[in-house]
């Protein structure tokens, strides 16, 4: 990975950053692991507690409903309950809702592939459970941006990607073959770019938001927004649908612009 330069983003934009605490309970609401920065300032117990009465209030109030999100002032709680298991995340209330429902869906895939087993928890024996806070520490320590866009990039099986900030030319993430990581070819998305509104303008099109180059053995899709630009190559010798490789390259877009309005909250 080409290193960034150092900026005030690089301070804050860690997942813990963001997450305050996780929690995993089962269907009786016995907490089976818990992870966070004030943990020591709440009985997990009591928590459970909460949740279930919340739970139970939302289906008394309106049948067959269960609560999902909880805004509070200045936090937010999210929950997802899978296999009879739930997980839940406290994030203050700045963080985008997309980027949480990724938090949830990363923590709780992982969590039943290691764990689907020993569930339901017998004899109340949940120490087998406390493994998992070695997976969450790392998952927590390692910046938003570089966990979305590693995702986006498995998911579609791309061979690089590249986020790009024009105004201060400043690369944010980028995970390309070595043969690809040249500032030279880091900054050319930006180059097509304005090459592609000029002669777009010309043709009074418009703004160009993206471009998608075919060449002999690789798709190339460029889409920026406001000053962000976004890279990503894909191996034409596998078969990708034309308009998927455009949406999804603009979706994960959108999605990193969601993270980088985040306020500067401490």
């Amino acid at each position: 990975m080409i290193e960034k330069k150092e900026s005030a983003l690089e301070e804050k934009e860690a997942i813990e950053t963001y997450v305050e605490s996780i929690y995993i309970y089962d269907q009786s609401g016995m907490c089976l692991t818990s992870y966070g920065k004030k943990l020591e300032n709440f009985d997990v117990n009591i928590v459970s507690g909460f949740f279930t009465a919340m739970q139970k209030f939302s289906q008394k109030l309106i049948p067959g409903t269960r609560i999902r999100c909880l805004i509070m002032s200045g936090y937010k709680l999210f929950y997802d309950d899978n296999e009879n298991i739930t997980f839940c995340v406290i994030c203050y209330d700045d963080l985008p809702n997309r980027v949480i429902e990724y938090i949830l869906n990363e923590i709780s895939d992982n969590f039943l592939k290691m764990y689907r087993d020993y569930i339901p928890v017998k004899d109340g024996n949940i120490t087998i459970f406390s493994k998992f806070n070695t997976y969450l520490s790392k998952f927590m320590d390692k910046p938003l941006i570089e966990s979305l866009l590693e995702d986006f990039g498995y998911k579609i099986f791309s061979e690089g990607v590249i986020l790009f900030d024009q105004s201060k030319e400043e690369i944010l993430f980028a995970k390309v073959p070595v043969k690809f990581s040249s500032r030279k070819q880091i900054s050319m998305g930006g180059m097509l770019i304005n090459f592609a509104n000029k002669i777009s303008n010309e043709f009074e099109g418009g703004d160009v938001n993206s471009i998608l180059i075919s060449s002999d053995n690789k798709w190339i899709c460029v889409a920026k927004k406001e000053n962000i630009y976004i890279i990503v190559l894909f191996s034409r010798v596998k078969a990708f649908e034309i308009n998927v490789i455009i949406e999804k390259t603009e979706e994960i877009l959108e999605n990193t612009l969601n993270m980088l309005k985040i306020g500067t909250k401490v």
